[in-house]
């Protein structure tokens, strides 16, 4: 956040020279920047989900906080510089939330929060604090006509991370700042808060004044301005940027770590994930729970790592976190039974079943030998069975945590995990330089570098600083969350016994990392669901993305959600509390994939004619689709036909205490919808 932003009006307010009650200039200054929807009814897509699936998935927690922010209190704060609620259903459907008044989260006193703004109670003083779920990052929604579809394991349009004026950050962040010398604003949060209990309203001035200390902290390190030359905007964060700063920044206490996070990419989409070989977008990992603690440090999940003198904690502190590992395991379970979101003809059209059939042609003949999905047999991983061992060549392996899962042994008698998947979709990873599209992310991943601090023990006769000793973002992950994740299994009570570690790792797969200048190309069911497009979001519709370079969209609006189902993609027009999306910018190219005649980097094809186009964009509408398999002919994509995930009595066990009373119902596209106004 860029604090010289905030001077201004706080000045003038504890000055008394311009008294900004009802506030004419800083209201206006502050005022939130939003779009307007006009939704009459919600659609929830048939994806296999029950409403308890659905419920789950929206309410879990993962241990993650917002510097601490109590969950009650962020129905109580109101905007900077005005009486009106902050976390109003309006603001927050028009910074991009989703509001469900059927399966948000909910509050003690009946408010609604937006999807994946859960809550879980901090270990240290009981309190319940608010929790960034993993549905508020990806569930997405589509809006047509009046009528929002919902996209369960979407991709979210918020601008949760962007500091932007009039954004949800800095909004929170400006009037946690007035608070501080606008009595009568504390006094009315205070009163919903604490009421006229005296000894709880000094606890409250307590906590939230330790609130806004780790908030405008961070504010200065990890999330400075500076660290972001580029504008996430909406829909988009630099997720590796990010965890890198506040891990090997904020989290060892060490300054000079703080890199440029100049590469935002989308919210990827989560259905199918569990077959993927490679996870993220530069394939870099393999494991669900390594992943998803390092997503849960990104998004603040306090842990305890350093003493004050910058050494690693002892055992028995090392590790002491609000990470849910049960919640992790809970909601990967969970997303194992998501389905590609199936296309609804009765809101959307209907579908061209010639021009489809033309289309599926296409695909297998242009498409399909980079996004498969390319079906393998499921892997045995070898396994590093002494401290000395490092059979996958990996820059830190813990041998005791790779030994911890269900072990067998391969023909040459050495230790192997074999995966229990019953088949694997192996992704290929596709060089940048054949790609061509926007480099930054993948180079980023490989070429920014961190001093490990503490994670590795310093070399004497090695300078201070030396090359040899810095990792790159994957690489100092691997350091920590070796130590990390057997930790939290331990304070969890998750042993081998019955196989419980193999199963929250994520199907017995052991934690790998792959380094490499390149984005993997994964299987595409349900992708037209899933503006924008590319990696970074540059393309906002399929048919730009087919079309040559030329003729897609230099400058267009992101941020609301009126879908263009000619097209397959986001209306592209700018309207108030849009981001004006410039793919001129560094990390915002829209180069690459192209279909083209010319011998130009990126060429991954010819150029399609106008009724090709038109044709891959019907068959995409259904590819996959069961309801469509007969009438197109057969269809070599059909998911039908793909194995069911593996039973997880423990990862049932894991969703049992977040689940809800009440017999699930099957949540269809006929069955479940909701109006609002």
């Amino acid at each position: 956040m860029d604090f010289r932003l905030l001077k201004l009006p706080l000045w003038l307010l504890a000055g008394g020279g311009l008294v900004l009650t009802g506030c004419t200039l800083a209201h206006k200054l502050f005022e939130p920047n939003i779009t307007r929807e006009e939704i009459t009814e919600i659609r929830y897509l048939d994806q296999g989900w029950t409403d308890e699936d659905r419920q789950l998935f929206y309410n879990t927690p993962q241990g993650t906080e917002l510097q601490g922010l109590h969950y009650a209190w962020l129905q109580a704060l109101e905007l900077p510089f005005s009486r009106e609620k902050l976390a109003s259903a309006d603001n927050m459907r028009g910074w991009g939330f989703i509001i469900d008044p059927v399966h948000s989260p909910k509050s003690n006193a009946g408010a609604i929060y937006p999807v994946g703004m859960g809550s879980h109670q901090n270990p240290e003083d009981g309190s319940r604090r608010l929790d960034l779920g993993c549905a508020l990052c990806h569930t997405g929604e589509l809006h047509y006509r009046g009528t929002a579809l919902r996209i369960d394991g979407g991709q979210a349009i918020h601008g949760m991370s962007t500091s932007g004026f009039g954004e949800f950050i800095h909004s929170l962040g400006a009037t946690t700042a007035e608070m501080q010398v606008n009595l009568l604003k504390w006094n009315r949060f205070a009163d919903e808060i604490a009421g006229d209990d005296q000894q709880a309203r000094a606890q409250l001035r307590r906590d939230f004044s330790a609130f806004r200390k780790r908030f405008f902290e961070f504010a200065k390190g990890p999330g400075r301005s500076s660290n972001f030359p580029v504008a996430e905007g909406r829909g988009r964060t630099d997720a590796v940027g990010r965890i890198g700063n506040v891990v090997f920044g904020y989290n060892l206490g060490i300054e000079d770590n703080y890199q440029e996070a100049n590469a935002p990419v989308s919210y990827p989409f989560l259905w199918d994930i569990w077959r993927f070989d490679w996870v993220q977008y530069t394939g870099f990992t393999n494991q669900a729970m390594a992943r998803n603690v390092g997503e849960a440090l990104g998004v603040m999940a306090p842990v305890k790592l350093i003493d004050e003198n910058g050494a690693l904690l002892p055992e028995g502190e090392f590790g002491t976190s609000t990470i849910d590992v049960e919640g992790m395991q809970c909601i990967e379970t969970t997303l194992r039974k998501l389905r590609p979101p199936k296309w609804p003809e009765e809101v959307l059209g209907e579908i061209n079943i010639t021009r489809a059939r033309q289309g599926k042609n296409l695909f297998a003949d242009q498409c399909a030998h980079c996004h498969g999905p390319h079906i393998s047999e499921p892997y045995q991983w070898p396994l590093a069975a002494g401290p000395t061992d490092n059979p996958a060549r990996q820059r830190d392996v813990n041998w005791q945590w790779d030994m911890s899962g269900q072990v067998g042994y391969d023909a040459d008698n050495r230790p192997v995990r074999q995966d229990w998947r019953e088949s694997i979709w192996a992704i290929p990873w596709i060089d940048i330089s054949v790609i061509g599209t926007d480099p930054t992310a993948a180079t980023n991943f490989v070429e920014h570098t961190f001093d490990p601090g503490p994670l590795v023990a310093r070399d004497p006769t090695a300078p201070e600083n030396s090359a040899q000793r810095r990792v790159n973002a994957g690489d100092g992950l691997q350091l920590l969350i070796n130590k990390l994740v057997p930790v939290l299994y331990k304070n969890r009570e998750i042993s081998s016994d019955g196989n419980a570690i193999a199963d929250y790792d994520g199907l017995n797969v052991p934690f790998r990392i792959v380094n490499k200048a390149a984005y993997k190309a994964r299987p595409l069911h349900g992708v037209w669901a899933t503006p924008p497009f590319l990696h970074n979001g540059s393309v906002p519709t399929i048919y730009d993305l087919l079309s040559p370079r030329e003729a897609r969209p230099v400058r267009f609006g992101i941020g609301h959600r009126e879908y263009n189902p000619q097209k397959l993609g986001y209306v592209t027009d700018l309207r108030p509390g849009n981001f004006a999306f410039d793919t001129r910018e560094t990390g915002n190219s829209n180069s690459g994939h192209l279909f083209t005649d010319a011998d130009e980097p990126g060429r991954i094809g010819r150029r399609f004619k106008e009724n090709e186009r038109l044709a891959l964009i019907e068959y995409l509408k259904v590819m996959g689709n069961p309801d469509y398999a007969e009438r197109l002919g057969g269809d070599p994509q059909n998911w039908a036909q793909y194995p069911e995930p593996p039973a997880s009595a423990i990862g049932e066990q894991a969703c049992a205490p977040y689940r809800h009373s009440g017999a699930p119902q099957l949540a269809s596209q006929h069955g479940n919808r909701e109006t609002r106004r």
